[in-house]
C-alpha cells in the first residue's frame, strides 16, 4: 500500500490531512504509564489520526527497549515463581515498596527530525544498602512497555498509514 502524506486525503472521509502533533497521550501497563508529548502525526478536519511513518511505532518501541530503558537505573530480577530483586549498583536485595513511590523519567526525542517527549511514571525502590534509587526491575519495564504503547495509541485512536 501506498503511504499516505499530508495534502493528501484521509483513507476513511476523505478529507485532506494536515501535519499536526499530539498534545499528550498516554498508556497503562501493570504500574508502568508511558505519556508521549507531541508527538507528530497526520490528521484529518474529522481527527481520523495516522502514523506519519508507517515505521513509527517500531522505531519509537526500539528506541524505547534499547536505548531509553537501559539508560535507567533499575534492579535485576531473580526467580521463577517468587521474584526477588537485587540493587543494580550494590546487589544487595530491594524490598519492593520500600519508600521509593512514583518517578516520572523524561527523554527528549526526534523522529525525522521532529522533536517530542516520552515520559515513563514507575514505582521506584531505594536500596537500603546504597541508597541507590531505581526501577524494581529493567526485565519488568522492557515487558511491560510494548502494551503500555499499545494502549497509548489506541487510547489517541492512531491508525497505521496506508
Amino acid at each position: 500500500m501506498k503511504p499516505i502524506a499530508a495534502g493528501e486525503p484521509c483513507p476513511l472521509c476523505n478529507q485532506p490531512l494536515a501535519a499536526r502533533r499530539l498534545a499528550s497521550i498516554a498508556g497503562d501497563e501493570g504500574e508502568l504509564r508511558i505519556t508521549l508529548r507531541g508527538i507528530p502525526v497526520l490528521q484529518c478536519p474529522v481527527d481520523h489520526t495516522y502514523f506519519t511513518k508507517r515505521r513509527f511505532p517500531v522505531w519509537l518501541h526500539t528506541r524505547l527497549i534499547e536505548v531509553d530503558a537501559p539508560s535507567l537505573a533499575a534492579g535485576v530480577a531473580s526467580g521463577l515463581l517468587f521474584k526477588r530483586y537485587a540493587c543494580v549498583s550494590c546487589g544487595k536485595r530491594l524490598a519492593t515498596g520500600s519508600g521509593g513511590g512514583r518517578r516520572d523519567f523524561g527523554f527528549e526525542l526526534a523522529f525525522d527530525e521532529q522533536p517530542f517527549r516520552m515520559e515513563l511514571s514507575m514505582p521506584v525502590c531505594v536500596c537500603t544498602g546504597c541508597g541507590t534509587e531505581q526501577a524494581r526491575s529493567g526485565e519488568e519495564l522492557r515487558n511491560l512497555a510494548p502494551s503500555a504503547l499499545v494502549h497509548a495509541f489506541k487510547g489517541a485512536g492512531i491508525k497505521a498509514p496506508g
